[in-house]
């Protein structure tokens, strides 16, 4: 019954999956070399980019280890040499920017050969499209710099990060086209050539069997490894709280302690949980989900757990 239950959510998922949704977005994007190519020219119009020679998807969920080796949504490569990811998120989850150094320091450990001078870097673009406002002025792009602090000299990394924001309400900084495509990420409402092409190649690759099939293997795999590590986790908590609330009831003479003990082992439990998840990669967004889905905890608790657990 779990299992038929399992695909019968996947398969939901799968029908309502638009363009944001992470497999829908790597796929779209790095099997359609002429949908990437456009992309990154709306994006980085002074680049002058002519070509991709290389492009690399991960058929599966960003920032977790069910599957090893996952690194980037999509990696290319321009006719130049010059290194891309371009990253798909949704939801902000507070860790943008230390996201964003993990990807620049994995680009970088690849744009200098042995024995290269450092003039010879090659420059590295990690690209986040966002259906939020990251930077909170409602610009539809945000950059980063390095700067010295004491006099903002600028630094130059070859290190470049560009933050889109699909919830932007002022468009009048970008061209058309590029307030096309982020309104089409936050709307799923094509208006214009590019984003109508997204649009119809979303819908073939939709009909694809094939497709749909991995779609559910991936969703169905992901949800089993969250519900093992909940188990798990749930398991060890429930029976070190019995054990302490029933070695405190009899030293102290009070069934109260056996309810605390549980109360105690029901808050590790969950405490449990949410370390195993993140510490196998997951987000945020995906912790939570997976805690109040697999235990009775609200969304605010098991929020405070988390916040108190990883509290900088």
């Amino acid at each position: 019954m779990g299992n038929l239950d399992a695909r019968k959510k996947a398969l939901q998922n799968w029908k309502k999956a638009d363009f944001k949704d992470n497999l829908i977005f790597t796929w779209i994007i790095s099997e359609h070399k002429d949908i990437c190519l456009e992309l990154l020219q709306l994006i980085l119009p002074k680049l002058n980019i002519v070509d991709l020679k290389y492009i690399q998807k991960e058929d599966t969920f960003k920032n977790n280890s069910i599957f090893k080796g996952v690194r980037f949504d999509v990696y290319t490569e321009d006719e130049t040499g010059r290194m891309y990811d371009i990253e798909m998120q949704i939801a902000d989850n507070k860790n943008l920017g230390k996201r964003i150094s993990y990807y620049q320091s994995y680009l970088t450990q690849h744009s200098l050969g042995a024995g290269q001078d450092y003039r010879d870097k090659i420059a590295t673009y990690v690209i986040f499209i966002c259906n939020f406002d990251y930077g909170g002025t409602d610009l539809p792009v945000y950059t980063t710099e390095l700067r010295l602090k004491e006099n903002h000299k600028l630094i130059e990394t070859g290190e470049y990060n560009i933050i889109l924001n699909a919830k932007a309400k002022d468009f009048s900084t970008i061209s058309p086209e590029l307030a096309a495509f982020l309104k089409y990420v936050a709307t799923n409402i094509p208006t214009s050539a590019f984003t109508q092409k997204i649009a119809d190649d979303i819908v073939i690759l939709k009909n694809s069997a094939l497709k749909e099939g991995k779609y559910m293997f991936y969703e169905i795999e992901f949800n089993a490894k969250l519900a093992e590590a909940a188990k798990k986790a749930r398991a060890k908590g429930i029976a070190e709280g019995r054990t302490e609330g029933r070695n405190e009831g009899l030293a102290e003479g009070r069934t109260e302690g056996r309810a605390e003990g549980l109360a105690e082992g029901r808050e590790t439990t969950i405490c449990e949980m949410i370390e195993k998840l993140v510490a196998e990669g997951y987000t945020k967004e995906e912790t939570l989900t997976a805690v109040t889905h697999l235990t009775s905890s609200t969304v605010e608790e098991a929020e405070g757990l988390y916040d108190k657990l990883f509290a900088k």
